[in-house]
């Protein structure tokens, strides 16, 4: 036998078209896509319908028609009280549009508990999200402190550097001093030794002097003599 279009085959199975879409979607039943006269459409066999649990009726739809009146209520043929089988049937077609709106009532809620799974989904990882964010910014200022010590220990250390150095300097300093004081007392050392050399050469000459006047020697020669020897005075 052909395969039947879902119109088809919801017509030989009284279910909705959407139905039959939600079973092929969930894998219940199995379909095939063709291109049928405006596109792409699904195509199922009769035996796929009776695979998936759903009776098919050949005469187009009146056996389950029947089958759904006597579900609503209505009362088999047979009974003598028609009057009040007639009262309780339902029309076919307030039926199928009760049915279309269950079945879209069924599709909507599915989305709706799709959508519910996917928020719950999305709301665990924005919270995963913000852990994460938090442990980054514990890591950021723990980073940021360690930084911050670091600094001011290599702030102290500079500081103490500097500080050694103008000590350094000072040290310096005072040492140039020192030479200098140095420098000043080996030049007053070389002068008092001349000094203290010339003024034995003057004593030494006056007694000279005082020996030959005491003697009565010496006469002018030797004055002339001790004056071109006599030493000279020293410098101021």
């Amino acid at each position: 036998m052909e395969p039947m279009t879902l119109r088809e085959a919801s017509q030989r199975t009284s279910r909705s078209i959407t139905t039959l879409r939600r079973y092929i979607r969930s894998g219940r039943l199995d379909a095939e896509k063709r291109q049928g006269r405006f596109g792409p459409e699904y195509f199922v066999s009769e035996k796929a319908l009776i695979d998936a649990g759903l009776e098919t009726d050949p005469d187009g739809g009146s056996t389950g028609l029947a089958r759904r009146r006597r579900g609503l209520g209505e009362l088999p043929a047979s009974n003598s009280n028609s009057e009040r089988a007639k009262s309780l049937s339902v029309p076919l077609s307030l039926f199928e549009e009760l049915q279309m709106k269950h079945e879209q009532l069924l599709v909507q809620y599915g989305m709706v508990r799709a959508g519910g799974i996917r928020l719950f989904e999305l709301k665990a990882d924005v919270e995963a999200k913000q852990r994460e964010l938090e442990e980054s910014r514990s890591a950021s200022l723990q980073s940021d402190q360690r930084l911050t010590e670091e600094n001011v220990r290599l702030k102290k250390q500079l500081r103490q550097s500097e500080l050694e150095q103008q000590g350094q300097g000072l040290e310096i300093a005072a040492l140039r001093e020192k030479v200098r004081a140095l420098e000043m007392l080996t030049r007053n050392a070389i002068t008092n030794e001349s000094i203290e050399k010339q003024f034995s050469q003057v004593m030494s000459q006056k007694r000279r002097v005082e020996r030959m006047t005491s003697r009565g020697e010496g006469g002018t020669a030797e004055r002339e003599s001790w004056r071109d020897h006599r030493p000279e005075e020293p410098e101021h």
